[in-house]
């Protein structure tokens, strides 16, 4: 038999909640169990934040558009604090 290794978009949110956190960045779970999403700030600028959901395997914005796939976390992270940086 063999394993299911799948996991769930709770868990997918976690794994991208801890990398932020590595960063610097706060991010929170926030929603239902049926609908959770990451709200994701800019600790230098709070202004700048955005829901992040987890969805068929891919991360993706409140708004829609794909950031990256579940496996490439760090990835996901790099589009998410660049789009968020503070513009000095």
């Amino acid at each position: 038999m063999e394993t299911d290794r799948a996991t769930g978009a709770r868990e997918q949110l976690d794994l991208l909640r801890v990398e932020l956190a590595r960063r610097g960045w706060h991010a929170d779970q926030c929603g239902t169990e049926q609908r959770p999403f990451l709200r994701v700030r800019n600790r230098a600028d709070p202004e700048l934040s955005d829901s992040v959901a987890c969805r068929g395997g891919v991360y993706c914005w409140s708004w829609g558009p794909a950031i990256g796939a579940v496996d490439d976390v760090s990835g996901t992270a790099d589009r998410i604090t660049h789009v968020l940086r503070a513009i000095l």
